[in-house]
């Protein structure tokens, strides 16, 4: 499905109702916005569940290096694999800092 999407002078978007529903994004949602391979790419970003807030949590203190001792320590309960969200999150920010 392809849209035709207008940029205002504030620089905003529109996207289309057909669209926010194939991808089931509400008002208020956020979303991850990055260029790949020269094409500007929206990505809905989850709800703010136990599981991001701490990788949230993680990557703020890790500016500040706790270590990824402490990080896995604060994980050791959660029942989820989250090495695919921290790998997304670090391609998403090499793409960024090229």
């Amino acid at each position: 499905m392809i849209s035709k999407i207008k940029i205002t002078s504030k620089g905003q978007i529109t996207i289309p109702k057909a669209l926010r529903e194939k991808i089931n994004v509400k008002e208020g949602m956020y979303m991850s916005a990055y260029i790949q391979d020269g094409n500007l790419i929206l990505k809905p970003l989850p709800q703010d569940s136990n599981k991001i807030k701490l990788l949230n949590y993680a990557y703020k203190e890790s500016l500040g290096s706790i270590g990824i001792s402490k990080v896995r320590e604060m994980a050791k309960d959660f029942n989820s694999d989250m090495s695919e969200q921290v790998r997304e999150i670090r391609e998403k920010e090499a793409v960024i800092d090229e």
